[in-house]
């Protein structure tokens, strides 16, 4: 790929590789830009007649040669949207750069190094008001490296504007969400080229709309809020929203809104009423039969698939889905009201002679209610809000049915998940399939840091689970200290939260059955409390009892304490 994005290039005429440079040059560009060229490189050997651009990286490989003496020079002026371009293609090479840009930089150092300040000259272009020239006449990449970065920024902020504006509605909304507005103001202020966040209309602005719109609404309605005073780079954003057709037939009835939310965040109303809004209460009815049984969602359908477009929010988002149920976010059913609590089915045991219809196309999860290696798969699963499309078939670990071995699954442990006609088992390659497999928010970090952390984490799940369960039988308060020791450092590696990796995730799920477990355990037993001394793990577990899909799975606090006492100090364990 071209790296120096609309910043470096060359353009050059008269000595060049030769024909034999040329083709590894365009291979190499072909590599680099993963097999695709999106236009010939034209590089010619002497007297060819032929002029061609490249972009900084090529230009790297395409310097390397003979020696030269470093010359200092004066600095051209930057050429902006009033200029005129140089002479193009009249035999003379010249570097077209930006003086901030590290990518153009490498360039220009090299260009130094090897002394060619004479043979090729620097054209320093405006990048916040380049010449419409440069686009049209020189580079037609011409991207903006600074505006992609700014966009992602932008896109990362969506969840934060989106949590401190929903978590204000319980408070004083219009002192609270002001922050919010003042970033997206700044945010309008970056560049000049247009009344959009990134000058002209983009993703950014797709992303931000239906929120604003939202928030502008009922901040207005119901504490007589103007987002838009003091803010005038945000009125004139949302006045030339506003203009645009695609995002004018998508707004919902701003009374049906007022009334949606005021039920839900001021009056504790019921979460299904979101499904009135317009958009979603004129759907055919067999949109919720045969398209997208989670009725109100909207879905497309592509390939012979029906994919959702309605993600669900984060695990630090109190905004509801689109979808009229279960919202699956950090809060407590308490915060959200109309959370569904799910009925949990018997328990089968050895008196149980019939399996449920295996392969049918049902998608089930087997698991112990007192297990916590399904208690892992099952937090996922809540979490995802894949209560209707994963069913749970609850196992008695004591009296198994014969079947379960014999025709589901032959290891005869739980977890284990039937999906697509197979069967599947192990906690962690579940949570793992789950992730893979299923729509639901994320549970696995995009950061490298944050990966690599967690594949260590995981990884020592196995060792903390067999220091707890081998010690059991001897002085558990003195010889598993080290362990919670390692998970009190783990939670001080990221600062982004309280969560091992900043952020709820897989990490969270692997470690919480075991941890809410012990802590039980450890005070009935010895009077012990695991988090004395070790505080972001007092906090961890605070902030895992308020997620619903985990709390949901806790067994009874009794019978547990009870369990563990029969397995780990009456008999040697047996957990599957």
């Amino acid at each position: 790929m071209v790296v120096v994005v609309s910043a470096v290039l060359l353009q050059r005429r008269g000595t060049g590789p030769g024909e034999e440079g040329q083709e590894r040059l365009a291979e190499r560009t072909a590599s680099d830009r993963g097999g695709e060229r999106e236009r010939p490189l034209e590089l010619r050997s002497p007297g060819t007649g032929v002029a061609g651009v490249v972009g900084g990286d090529e230009f790297l490989g395409f310097l390397d040669g003979d020696e030269f003496t470093y010359v200092k020079e004066d600095l051209p002026p930057y050429l902006d949207s009033t200029s005129e371009p140089p002479p193009l293609f009249d035999g003379t090479t010249r570097l077209y750069t930006y003086y901030p840009c590290p990518f153009a930089q490498r360039v220009w150092i090299a260009r130094n190094y090897k002394g060619l300040q004479d043979k090729i000259k620097l054209v320093p272009i405006d990048l916040k008001n380049r010449p419409a020239w440069y686009r049209e006449k020189v580079y037609p990449e011409n991207k903006d490296h600074f505006k992609q970065q700014f966009a992602e920024e932008l896109l990362a902020y969506t969840d934060t504007l989106n949590k401190i504006v929903y978590t204000s509605f319980k408070g004083d909304a219009a002192k609270e969400a002001g922050s919010a507005f003042d970033y997206l103001e700044t945010a309008l202020h970056k560049f000049e080229d247009g009344p959009f966040f990134l000058g002209q209309f983009s993703l950014v602005d797709i992303a931000y709309a239906p929120f604003v719109e939202r928030f502008q609404i009922f901040l207005q309605d119901a504490w007589k809020y103007d987002i838009t005073a003091g803010r005038p780079k945000l009125a004139t954003w949302i006045e030339e929203v506003n203009k645009i057709d695609a995002y004018k037939h998508t707004k919902c009835d701003p009374e049906e809104l007022i009334q949606t939310y005021k039920q839900r965040f001021l009056k504790g109303g019921d979460f299904t009423t979101f499904k009135k809004l317009k958009l979603i209460h004129h759907s055919p009815r067999w949109s919720a039969v045969t398209v997208s049984p989670a009725f109100g969602k909207p879905r497309s359908a592509h390939r012979g698939r029906v994919r959702s477009q309605c993600p669900r929010p984060s695990a630090n988002l109190g905004w509801p889905t689109c979808s009229g149920v279960r919202p699956q976010h950090h809060w407590t059913s308490e915060n959200i009201p109309g959370f569904v609590k799910e009925d949990l089915p018997p328990t089968l045991d050895s008196t149980s002679l019939e399996p449920p219809p295996l392969f049918d196309g049902t998608t089930r999860l087997y698991i112990a209610y007192v297990c916590p290696f399904a208690q892992r798969v099952w937090i996922a699963r809540n979490y995802k809000g894949l209560q209707d499309e994963i069913k749970l078939v609850a196992i008695d670990l004591g009296s198994k049915p014969t079947w379960y071995k014999e025709k589901v699954y032959r290891e005869n442990k739980v977890p284990s998940l039937e999906h697509n006609n197979k069967v599947i088992g192990e906690s962690l390659d579940l949570l793992q399939y789950l992730e893979d497999n299923f729509e639901g928010p994320k549970l696995f970090p995009n950061d490298p840091s944050k990966q690599q952390f967690a594949e260590e984490l995981l990884e020592y799940t196995n060792t903390f689970n067999k220091t707890m369960f081998t010690y059991f039988k001897g002085d558990p308060v003195k010889e598993t200290g080290s362990a919670f020791d390692y998970l009190e450092t783990a939670l001080n590696k990221f600062e982004d939260g309280l969560f091992f990796l900043g952020q709820f995730s897989l990490v969270d799920i692997a470690y919480g059955p075991f941890i809410g477990s012990f802590q039980l355990i450890f005070h009935d037993v010895w009077k012990y409390d695991i988090t004395a001394g070790r505080p972001k793990l007092g906090a961890w577990i605070e902030e895992m009892n308020k997620i619903d899909a985990y709390t949901q799975t806790k067994y009874d606090r009794a019978k547990l304490v009870e369990s563990y006492k029969k397995r780990f100090l009456v008999v040697p364990h047996t957990f599957n």
